[in-house]
């Protein structure tokens, strides 16, 4: 049997109760943070809106040394997610790590998609990720322990035109996870907040949009060279540090310092990119 990982070590001793509560964990980016918790015997909520999805991921994480309780819900409502919460919460005594995970993609112009698409990208992204919040929090404050992690995206300081309706999800959650981490600095709660690039998950398969921004979105995720264990491995080890901050790849990190410092200079930058970058993937699509 392999050695268990030093920051997975480190998060059991800090949370001995090894409880995890992770949303959207049916597949993606939510079961890997789930398996990595797997192979330090944690007991992990998993939630997903794929019954299938969320029994398999049960059995993986079973089978990794982990102890799951599936549940089935979709995180924008609020009473089934409360039920949930507070149903593990009465079986395992708490929550140590919450992982605001579930999401949903979304590209096209602001004048071409329906407000309908607005709306279901904040409720599932933004709204979504407070009710996790609102539910994990007074369970912390009162162990007067526990970490909140919440995943926006690149996209959160990235806002690349075609994006606006993700983008502004997703920054809401950088600005939320702000919040609570100096609210909760003396409850001995930590909050952190994750923002990669496109990481290869099946996001885009399921996005919202046009056809042709789904496939984009897909095929740039498919070049991604960032996978999902990946982001799950560093990412608990930036938690384990009490990083508020988790930019992922190194890029990422270049052009989040590279917004703050020049603004000006990065909104046309970015604007030229993206341009560019759309041209090069209708090309290839053509091509195959």
């Amino acid at each position: 049997m392999s050695q268990p990982k030093p920051y997975l070590v480190s998060l059991s001793r800090k949370h001995p109760g090894k409880r995890a509560f992770i949303t959207g964990a049916g597949n993606g980016l939510g079961l890997a943070f789930a398996m990595e918790l797997a192979a330090a015997g944690w007991t992990i909520g998993i939630t997903d809106l794929n019954k299938d999805s969320l029994n398999a991921a049960a059995q993986m994480i079973q089978n990794s040394g982990g102890t799951p309780v599936p549940y089935l819900f979709d995180v924008t409502d609020y009473d089934k997610f409360r039920d949930s919460v507070n149903n593990f919460q009465q079986l395992h005594g708490g929550i140590d790590i919450g992982i605001n995970n579930a999401g949903i993609g979304c590209g096209g112009f602001i004048h071409e998609l329906p407000i309908e698409s607005y709306r279901k990208v904040i409720e599932v992204n933004l709204m979504g990720v407070i009710n996790g919040c609102h539910l994990f929090v007074p369970i912390m404050r009162l162990q007067k322990t526990g970490h909140i992690l919440n995943i926006a995206s690149a996209a959160a300081f990235v806002a690349a035109p075609r994006m606006s309706a993700y983008s502004s999800s997703k920054a809401g959650v950088v600005a939320l996870s702000e919040s609570l981490r100096s609210e909760l600095v003396d409850d001995g709660v930590v909050v952190s907040v994750l923002m990669p690039t496109y990481v290869r998950t099946n996001i885009g398969r399921d996005s919202l949009g046009s056809i042709a921004d789904n496939q984009l979105a897909q095929q740039l995720v498919e070049q991604s060279q960032l996978t999902a264990e990946t982001v799950a491995a560093v990412t608990l080890q930036k938690m384990n540090a009490g990083a508020l901050y988790v930019v992922l790849p190194a890029e990422a990190e270049f052009l989040w310092r590279f917004k703050r410092f020049m603004p000006e200079r990065f909104w046309r930058f970015i604007a030229r990119e993206a341009t560019r970058r759309v041209a090069l993937l209708q090309k290839d699509s053509t091509l195959r």
